[in-house]
């Protein structure tokens, strides 16, 4: 039998069926409130990080480093943010359509600290020391 498809398997591989076509956006809802939180309490007890560094991008090119969610509807996200040259956190309100990409790193250098998201483990002890240390609403 001669495989006429343009991928190429190893011998006594079988094609899968392909996926189902998404019915909406792969950002909504339902992922800031349950796969997002979730997402950073799993990988933080993988990598053993307190203060993950959270980034999303929109399609205008904008990146934002996310403290919080604070709010959602069923056709935007409400972030606090944290914005590079601001020392001040900033709320935002972002169309779900204009995600593009959401990253999630770990602690990082004592300078990016203050861009982490805020999780519900307990802040590190320098943080508390030195009164960083916030906590969510």
């Amino acid at each position: 039998m001669v495989n006429r498809s343009p991928l190429i398997l190893p011998p006594g591989a079988a094609p899968t069926q392909p996926s189902p076509t998404p019915s909406g956006p792969p950002f909504d809802r339902n992922f800031f409130e349950s796969v997002l939180p979730n997402a950073i309490q799993s990988y933080c007890s993988q990598v053993a990080c307190t203060m993950p560094l959270v980034q999303l991008f929109t399609a205008d090119g904008a990146r934002h480093y996310i403290r919080a969610i604070s709010g959602v509807t069923d056709q935007w996200v409400a972030l606090h943010t944290q914005e590079e040259l601001n020392e001040q956190p900033v709320q935002v309100f972002i169309p779900y359509a204009t995600v593009i990409r959401v990253e999630i790193h770990p602690d990082l250098s004592p300078d990016l600290r203050r861009f982490g998201f805020l999780t519900d483990n307990e802040p590190p002890s320098e943080q508390i020391a030195s009164g960083e240390a916030a906590t969510p609403d």
